[in-house]
């Protein structure tokens, strides 16, 4: 599947909603259990969304993972999995979750006359 929309997502966000360090993203065979993650190594973020997702699903969970890179705090860094889990989904997330969905709607959803809003209104992703 080609992933057309997706992949014009991928570089929309790139351009309008810049990282503090650049972004390398693709779908890859992850867990079952997870839709996408977002980690930093190197001066880079890696963001894996499940190849398994189809595109709708996979467009939400890159919003989702997108607002992670963005809300990236170094403090985090050192945490265990729970604790990480539940401060990486704080209120710096939820800010950078609105900026990255409102990049979304204005450059992705209002400029596509083919797209319809309501094919992105109640999705949810699993993450890491």
């Amino acid at each position: 599947m080609a992933y057309r929309s997706y992949n014009k997502l991928v570089n929309i966000f790139k351009e309008k909603c810049p990282l503090a360090y650049p972004a390398e993203v693709k779908r890859s065979a992850i867990s079952k259990e997870l839709d996408g993650y977002c980690t930093l190594k190197k001066k880079k973020f890696i963001i894996r969304i499940n190849k398994n997702l189809d595109e709708a699903a996979a467009i939400d969970t890159l919003i989702h993972e997108w607002a992670h890179g963005l809300a990236w705090n170094h403090l985090h860094d050192s945490l265990d999995d729970a604790e990480f889990e539940q401060r990486s989904h704080d209120a710096t997330w939820g800010v950078a979750y609105s900026e990255v969905y409102q990049i979304f709607e204005k450059h992705y959803i209002e400029s596509d006359s083919n797209r319809r809003k309501s094919k992105f209104k109640s999705l949810s992703c699993r993450c890491m």
